[in-house]
């Protein structure tokens, strides 16, 4: 017999005993014998199983192991065990006997407690812990399996695995299963599986094989963890690290334009390096840089990298009635999400406005979006493109103003090519700090220039005061020394040669001075609007028709006393003079303006003219021009055969 065996009679003494029995009790051979077998009982129990044991006495049946009862028993030396007991009565008349066969459970129970404390992690596990079969039919389902996938045990349980496997993942699967039978081992990945629902979960997978005590494979069990969360901030990382690396090449282009800034070189290359490192950077297939023009004009394309200016098919665009003027005027970042427009298309095919993001690089608002075909001030039919297969080829574009001291300078505009994605919030953060690198150049250049032309006007200011300064007093002083030299001559013919060259060396100091201010008012750029100025550019444009330079003198602050309203009349009456002039044939003509409480304009040729009180348009309009201001004006003879005429009127206090 395997078990542990006894024999106790009707009064509960032990008849005889089995070696595992003495042993399993801790007797010595033979000790059991004449034991009270409520000695193997604990003691907390002694009266229970005294009254059961009268009680199976009364009716003595056949109990097999495993009837469910806990049953203890205790050790010679006191330790209590757990045991399971069957009884079977002898069937001796003379005296009643029953033969109790005990098997000790303490392996076991601990075997159970083991199993209990698996399945409770198990159930406990976040993880879904799967058990199947060899042919891949689902034997158990634990709780983190329902939670993950939305199975409950009863719907999937029977059920093949290859419901909770992809389409695209069923080969695989089947060749992983098919290693294992072989012994292969297969390592953890991550995968995707399908839900009760349908949706794909990111999950960290492994199967192992499931043997039994002679190690037979009888099954797999498949565990998996969900990997979403791990798997959101994985690609968070790689977009952090793209974005490091990103705002790296993007400090390194800043540095680069602003080193090649401060290295100098044209305006045209620093705009050619801006708009090629636009490119790299934004990822885009062309990029150019439109420049306003100083005069009313079409906007020129400074630097163009790529093929987006030959596709729009473009070279100058009307800042008017053009997207490129809707971005000068807004200062805003625009963006479009396609340019392919005809008459017919909705009005829904709209551009995206996108405002600039704060300097602070604070949260940038989203786009905001506008229907430019309901625009006033902008013809989406007129966007210079010159036809809607031109516009059609032209993919995502962002268009933002070069911001300059004197407003908008510019614009740069970036395009991808048909289908790409379209320009986001890093992408405009980005262009428009390249943006303010290229109104930078445009800074610079114009620093660059009006420093030019600060040397300019100090040389030719230079040369103003040293003809003034040493030409003109030598000169003087050679006219000075002739005129007291008459005093000493007798000779009429000398005399009159010393008179006509002392005369000559008056007109040449006059036409020092009138070169002397010619070069003061080019020297200073914004004199090109003074009343000087202007006078001397009336008289110059006489050149042509009177055959030689008229003689021009000033006597008095003109250009801070004559008034701006006066202007054209001075211009008109100093032209119609001159035109007279010309036409009686002069071959001098001297033109004074004198500013003292009156402005006086006084124009004497060598020819003698009309009086104006007849005949002449030209002297009619002169002396109406004088009349309608308070003034006055006179006809009269200068040296014969010349005229002279004088044009006056009063000046404001």
């Amino acid at each position: 017999m395997p078990d542990a065996a006894v024999v106790v009679d009707d009064h509960g003494f032990i008849v005889a005993a089995n070696a595992l029995a003495e042993a399993l009790f801790g007797y010595p051979t033979g000790g059991l014998s004449g034991e009270w077998v409520d000695d193997l009982v604990p003691e907390r129990l002694r009266s229970s199983h005294a009254v059961h044991r009268a009680t199976y006495s009364s009716h003595p049946t056949q109990r097999p192991m495993g009837a469910g009862l806990e049953l203890w028993a205790r050790r010679r030396d006191g330790r209590e065990f757990s045991v399971d007991i069957s009884l079977a009565p002898l069937g001796v008349p003379e005296r009643p006997l029953t033969l109790a066969a005990v098997r000790d459970l303490t392996q076991r129970r601990a075997d159970w407690a083991e199993m209990g404390r698996l399945a409770a992690i198990v159930s406990a596990s976040e993880d879904a812990i799967v058990s199947m079969d060899l042919k891949g039919t689902v034997t158990s389902w634990n709780p983190g399996a329902q939670r993950l996938l939305g199975y409950r045990a009863e719907q999937i349980v029977g059920r093949p695995i290859f419901r909770l496997v992809p389409a695209e993942h069923r080969g695989e699967v089947e060749e992983h299963l098919t290693r294992m039978r072989a012994g292969m081992h297969m390592s953890t990945r991550d995968t995707s599986r399908l839900r009760m629902n349908g949706q794909k979960v990111d999950v960290s997978e492994s199967m192992s094989v499931i043997r039994d005590a002679s190690g037979e494979p009888i099954g797999f069990t498949w565990l998996m963890r969900d990997v979403t969360e791990r798997k959101l901030a994985e690609l968070e990382q790689r977009r952090l690290l793209v974005e490091t690396q990103r705002r790296e090449r993007w400090i390194a282009a800043i540095s680069e334009i602003r080193l090649n800034l401060l290295a100098g070189g044209g305006l045209g290359e620093w705009l050619r390096l801006i708009a090629r490192r636009v490119c790299e950077l934004a990822d885009t297939e062309g990029a150019a840089i439109l420049l306003t023009p100083e005069s009313p004009g079409p906007m020129t394309v400074a630097a163009s990298e790529g093929e987006l200016m030959s596709r729009l098919g473009v070279e100058d665009v009307a800042a008017d009635g053009s997207i490129f003027g809707a971005v000068l005027r807004s200062g805003e970042t625009w963006t479009s999400s396609r340019l392919a427009r005809t008459t017919s298309e909705p009005t829904g095919d709209t551009l995206m406005r996108e405002h600039a993001a704060r300097r602070d690089h604070s949260v940038h608002r989203g786009p905001v979006r506008r229907d430019l075909s309901a625009s006033r001030d902008l013809d989406v039919e007129s966007w210079a493109w010159p036809s809607s297969e031109d516009r059609a080829q032209t993919g995502p574009l962002m268009l933002t103003p070069l911001t300059t001291s004197h407003g908008a300078g510019g614009v740069l505009v970036v395009s991808r090519a048909p289908g790409r994605e379209e320009f986001d919030g890093k992408d405009l953060r980005m262009l428009e700090s390249i943006a303010q690198q290229a109104g930078l150049a445009l800074e610079i250049a114009r620093a660059r220039s009006d420093r030019e032309q600060l040397a300019l006007v100090a040389d030719r200011e230079r040369i103003a005061r040293d003809l003034h300064d040493h030409v003109i007093q030598r000169l003087f002083a050679v006219g000075m020394t002739l005129q007291a030299a008459i005093h000493s001559i007798t000779d009429t013919r000398v005399l009159e040669r010393i008179n006509d060259s002392v005369e000559e060396l008056d007109a040449a100091i006059h036409d020092v001075r009138s070169a002397v201010f010619s070069l003061k008012v080019h020297a200073d750029e914004h004199v090109g609007t003074s009343a000087c100025s202007r006078i001397l550019e009336a008289t110059s444009v006489a050149t042509a028709g009177l055959g030689f330079q008229p003689r021009l003198e000033f006597d008095g602050p003109v250009d801070a006393r004559v008034p701006e309203e006066l202007m054209p009349d001075v211009l008109a009456v100093i032209r119609n003079a001159m035109s007279n002039a010309a036409g009686h044939g002069a071959s001098t003509l001297e033109v004074r303006i004198e500013v003292h409480d009156d402005l006086v304009v006084t124009v004497t040729n060598d020819r003698r003219v009309h009086d104006g009180t007849t005949g002449s348009i030209g002297l009619t309009d002169m002396r109406a021009r004088a009349e309608s201001r308070q003034g006055s004006m006179s006809v009269g003879p200068a040296d014969d055969p010349g005229t002279r005429i004088e044009w006056r009127v009063p000046l404001p206090e």
